[in-house]
């Protein structure tokens, strides 16, 4: 299966083009209703003298081994059930203006190659790169509990505000 990350848009999966702010419902039309659905609200009033206002509503589909091949990524959705985040975590062909992300190849590849069709980066924690004018962040596999540095994660967000430091 082959993803293409359109910034600022989405993301083209095999032939179907998925948009930020996409339906949930529609989405999972056209990936055939293959999702688990994982929502849930995660509490975080502890950290916040009993506040719950801070707690997150987390509505997410997972997909894994879908159209017959061996994948792995979610897609998250807001409180309106629209699309607005991707995470891929193996299994997909990942293309990002004309250059392939492989999975478990070296990190750095994909950091020179993207790097020099002007997308700077920076590190925003050890392994874990963010392309902000593309609206990504990639991982190696170290920063993800593993070994080494290859590519082991690819984030996608219709915003990532969360993600840039003020």
């Amino acid at each position: 299966m082959k993803i293409e990350i359109l910034p600022h848009e989405g993301f083209k999966l095999n032939s179907d083009i998925f948009r930020w702010n996409d339906d949930r419902k529609s989405v999972r039309q056209k990936l055939k209703n293959q999702h688990k659905e994982d929502d849930k609200v995660i509490e975080m009033s502890e950290f916040f003298d009993g506040d719950t206002s801070h707690d997150i509503d987390q509505k997410r589909d997972v997909y894994q081994d879908i159209s017959g091949t061996k994948n792995y990524f979610f897609l998250s959705y807001d409180k309106d059930n629209t699309l607005s985040e991707l995470e891929v975590h193996w299994g997909l062909k990942v293309w990002i203006d004309n250059i392939e992300l492989v999975f478990e190849k070296d990190i750095n590849i994909y950091l020179n190659q993207l790097n020099s069709k002007g997308y700077d980066f920076k590190e925003i924690e050890q392994g874990n790169y963010l392309f902000e004018k593309l609206k990504i962040t990639i991982s190696d596999s170290e920063s993800s509990g593993g070994d080494g540095n290859g590519l082991s994660y690819l984030y996608s967000g219709q915003s990532i505000e969360h993600l840039i430091e003020n």
